[in-house]
């Protein structure tokens, strides 16, 4: 099937405008069950304080300010580094990953990983000799500043502590060094490595994170657990009994049970939960099926562009929210323990919706740009 390039930008910009209705409809109908219309208005405040933001974005020429990517990393350091100095970093659910400067608070590690996106882009795109020789024994020596500003990152943002968005970035680590050309056998190598680094941490590093799971495997499997071991499971629990409550057309905004006190983190890490309820099976699967063309298409523009650089900076960004996408849903639907992670333009929030927003407006911008300077108006979805 061939479509037009500025096709597909229409279809990304409609299915984001269409996911922000959505998000913007659940929240008020959790906000009007279970909180004031505070957190209603601020997250109407993010959106259309996004509005000059994606602008600026979908305008501004990549290629011209690269340069300024490796200083990025600073700030994105200091960021993440402010996290533990109080009173600008503050803790939320026992979790120093938030900074808040007067009634503004949000994540850095939300924008450090944007951050990170750009320069590894930038840094693959013109090394690209060095991608031919990314064998395993050349790999530490050729990559050794991009790999230690990802333990850097990805370390800061453990201690945080912040499992799931440590795995996050190193799925958009391993993403992006496939989509550039690194040899296959070095990535294997590198994921068996962070996956056995994983394993030794969860089992001698943090054992309140080794219970969790624990506990979890047992729930999942069946097998009888402890009052202590209920209470944990509580929320997961809730989870699913909120999508099953939802059948197969929902009960709708003002019979949902979830948001009334039931369901912890309704708005946010459980926003899912209250989209299958209140919509069912049908209005779920809707929702993840624009998930997938969104997924679909902005990767097809990334195959599209006519630089390595924007190839690398639109999958960057795509992969973000995909990685979003699939912890949040895969969390609601008890495929994986609970963790702290957004569903894009749906959970209530303003700095990932700022950041997935921007990412909106960056892939739009390289597709435009690439469209323009070659006049490549079609392409191909096999």
């Amino acid at each position: 099937m061939r479509i037009q390039t500025k096709a597909i930008e229409n279809y990304i910009l409609f299915i984001y405008i269409f996911l922000v209705l959505i998000g913007i409809s659940i929240l008020g109908s959790i906000t009007s069950f279970r909180f004031d219309n505070k957190d209603f208005i601020k997250q109407i405040i993010w959106i259309l304080g996004s509005i000059p933001f994606f602008y600026l974005f979908y305008s501004i020429d990549f290629e011209k300010i690269r340069k300024t990517f490796f200083y990025l990393l600073f700030f994105g350091l200091l960021l993440l580094i402010a996290t533990k100095i109080p009173p600008i970093g503050v803790t939320i659910n026992n979790a120093n990953r938030w900074i808040k400067i007067g009634s503004i608070s949000f994540q850095p590690s939300t924008f450090a990983r944007i951050i990170f996106i750009l320069y590894l882009a930038h840094f693959l795109s013109k090394n690209r000799k060095l991608i031919e020789k990314s064998n395993l024994g050349k790999f530490p020596q050729n990559f050794a500043f991009t790999t230690f500003i990802f333990l850097i990152f990805a370390g800061l943002i453990l201690q945080e502590p912040d499992f799931s968005t440590t795995l996050i970035l190193f799925m958009i680590w391993l993403s992006i060094l496939f989509v550039a050309r690194i040899k296959f056998s070095t990535i294997l190598v590198i994921f068996l490595l962070v996956v056995i680094s994983a394993t030794l941490y969860l089992e001698f590093g943090d054992k309140f994170r080794k219970t969790r799971y624990i506990t979890f495997v047992k729930y999942n499997l069946g097998m009888n657990l402890s009052k202590e071991e209920i209470d944990k499971m509580h929320q997961p629990k809730e989870g699913l009994v909120a999508l099953s409550n939802g059948r197969l057309f929902g009960k709708g905004g003002k019979k949902g049970r979830a948001k009334m006190f039931y369901l912890p983190f309704p708005k946010t890490d459980y926003v899912f939960g209250i989209v299958g309820e209140e919509s069912g099976f049908i209005g779920s699967t809707i929702l993840i099926i624009l998930y997938f063309f969104l997924i679909l298409f902005a990767l097809t523009l990334a195959q599209r562009a006519d630089t390595l650089f924007a190839t690398l900076l639109i999958a960057g960004f795509t992969f973000n929210m995909a990685y979003n996408i699939l912890v949040n849903i895969a969390v609601v639907t008890c495929l994986i323990p609970s963790t702290g992670v957004s569903l894009p333009f749906i959970s209530y929030g303003g700095s990932a919706f700022l950041v997935d927003s921007i990412s909106i407006a960056v892939i739009l911008n390289l597709s435009k740009k690439s469209r323009r300077k070659y006049g490549k108006n079609q392409f191909q979805i096999v």
